[in-house]
């Protein structure tokens, strides 16, 4: 066990239901006319989407959701009185072909405000103090959720991931099960002078946590080709992309009739 524990994919399409991801696909859909055109001798990038995109997405997508829309709160979304969720979005990367590599991904924020604890982050890791670096990090984890458990009155909060491909968009989750954080440990081998890995936060086949001095934060990253493999995404497949062309050497209204029209 963890605290990060994936959904199944069933556990996943009991949130995101049928009509969930043909909303999904449509909002994919239509945000390719708002990508940049590339010119012919660039390489097509996959799609941009904020984050804050991402939210509404998922306001629009899952039954009986609303927005938190608070900012810095710990989650973005709430469904009655049943669960919250966390929505993030993680660049994966690619081998030459464009297919996902065996590479973590971007990295998503955990946690934060370690000032809130009374110690001195860059004290601790000076002296190499991994173990007091984690357990603050862990109390600052287990506090933030429960009150927001308490505040919305909720039973469960989710992590909602959208992994950004080359050639798809990947949408897992995942449960916190903060009655697990009382087995998360320091990764010694890993952990140096600017970070302290911790163990069982998170099935190492699926991704990684660390301490971060630099950014003074608690990082996640994920191995999204496992994921995939292990069938707990839903694929989105990225429509095609917008025909390579030079806008300085076009008629710009005719080009842009036509998008208009498609």
């Amino acid at each position: 066990m963890a605290v990060i524990i994936p959904l199944t994919l069933k556990e996943l399409k009991k949130i995101f239901d049928d009509k969930a991801i043909e909303i999904l696909e449509f909002q994919l859909e239509k945000s390719i006319i708002a990508q940049p055109e590339i010119k012919d001798y660039q390489e097509n990038v996959s799609p941009q989407i904020t984050k804050e995109y991402l939210e509404q997405w998922c306001v629009q997508a899952i039954e009986n959701v609303k927005p938190i829309g608070a900012g810095s709160y710990p989650i973005d979304i709430i469904r009655d009185n049943t669960w919250g969720a966390d929505i993030k979005a993680l660049a994966c990367k690619f081998d030459i072909k464009g297919n996902l590599s065996n590479s973590e991904s971007g990295e998503a924020s955990l946690a934060q405000k370690f000032t809130d604890t009374g110690e001195n982050l860059d004290e601790l890791f000076k002296n190499k103090e991994f173990n007091k670096i984690a357990q603050g990090w862990l109390e600052i984890v287990k506090r933030k959720n429960i009150k927001v458990m308490t505040e919305k009155n909720i039973e469960k909060i989710y992590y909602f991931f959208f992994l950004r491909g080359n050639k798809e968009f990947y949408l897992c989750g995942a449960k916190i099960n903060l009655n697990e954080l009382k087995k998360v440990t320091v990764n010694e081998e890993q952990s140096t002078n600017q970070s302290v890995y911790l163990k069982n936060y998170i099935d190492d086949r699926y991704g990684t946590t660390k301490i971060y001095k630099a950014k003074k934060r608690l990082e996640l990253r994920l191995r999204p080709k496992n994921w995939v493999d292990d069938k707990l995404c839903i694929t989105l497949p990225v429509p095609n992309q917008l025909t390579n062309v030079d806008l300085r050497k076009i008629d710009l209204k005719e080009y842009r009739n036509g998008l208009l029209k498609k």
